[in-house]
């Protein structure tokens, strides 16, 4: 089993169900640990496919978010698919196959990695029954479902959730081809530039991250409990990153009923000298946009 130096990370519509369960509210800044946004270790803050979401078979491009108290790490991850199905009596975002040479596809080792999904992600991680001792996977909030990919970046282990687009299994024939013609695949949102280069140390600074209002989209979603396609929108979820000072909050929520298209913070500056911010953006269909930002910190 690969051993992971520093802690296990999951990056993307993991990381995203782990803000709806702890801060539901609309339009708040969400009260979590703040020692979360300080990046005091490497770490890997995202994992963003391009595009957010595809059909099993179809190509796309992975990219690693990677910070350090130094600033950005640019070794190139080791990539891997992961095609372990996740069992029943497992309750973590991927299965423990997934730490198993024996369960992964290579893709290499490089800043950026274009691939096919594998042509059975629908079967190992979505709607379709696997075979061997599984069930099919539930469908997340939105209707989603992934395919993990592994991310070793010297020896610190990531996974991100790529969302992949499958059929409906359980809805009526003519709901499913309806939903089958008319789902359009997430695509990932963006970030307006934040636009800040100097701030004095030890102070307080109103950080705001905004997106354009397009970023948000709507999408088709089956309702289990009326058997009808309904649109939704998408909810947002901004999570801000420091290598120094303090951050009222690491993260910041838009639920879908709320138009706000910007959030913000307070950052209590550091000491003198480099200081680096990452603001991530996820919505909730998985889609991921991230900004880095150097401040000089002066006396």
């Amino acid at each position: 089993m690969t051993q992971a130096r520093a802690s296990l990370t999951f990056s993307g519509a993991t990381m995203w169900a782990g803000c709806v369960i702890a801060s539901g509210c609309a339009g708040c800044d969400s009260g979590l640990d703040q020692r979360l946004a300080i990046i005091d270790q490497p770490r890997v803050l995202a994992v963003i496919a391009e595009p957010a979401e595809a059909r099993p078979g179809a190509t796309v491009s992975y990219t690693a978010v990677v910070a350090s108290p130094d600033g950005p790490v640019s070794a190139p991850p080791r990539w891997a698919f992961c095609v372990a199905p996740k069992p029943p009596t497992e309750d973590n975002a991927v299965g423990s196959g997934c730490l198993d040479g024996a369960h992964l596809v290579a893709l290499g080792t490089q800043p950026q990695v274009t691939a096919a999904l594998p042509a059975d992600g629908c079967l190992n991680f979505g709607p379709e029954t696997p075979p061997g001792n599984f069930r099919p996977r539930d469908a997340d909030a939105t209707g989603g479902y992934y395919q993990p990919i592994r991310a070793d970046v010297d020896e610190l282990l990531a996974f991100g959730l790529s969302r992949i687009t499958c059929k409906l299994a359980t809805a009526p024939s003519a709901v499913a081809h309806d939903y089958d013609l008319s789902y359009v695949a997430n695509i990932n949102p963006m970030l307006n530039p934040l636009e800040l280069s100097r701030v004095v140390a030890h102070t307080d600074v109103t950080l705001t991250a905004s997106w354009p209002a397009d970023a948000i989209e709507a999408y088709l979603y089956y309702d289990p409990l009326s058997q009808t396609l309904v649109t939704r929108r998408e909810a947002m979820r901004l999570s801000w990153f420091a290598t120094g000072g303090a951050l009222d909050v690491d993260a910041s929520a838009v639920a879908e009923t709320d138009t706000a298209t910007s959030v913000s913070t307070t950052w209590h500056t550091p000491a003198a000298g480099t200081a680096y911010l990452w603001l991530v953006l996820r919505d909730s269909r998985g889609g991921i946009a991230s900004q880095k930002v150097r401040v000089d910190v002066e006396p």
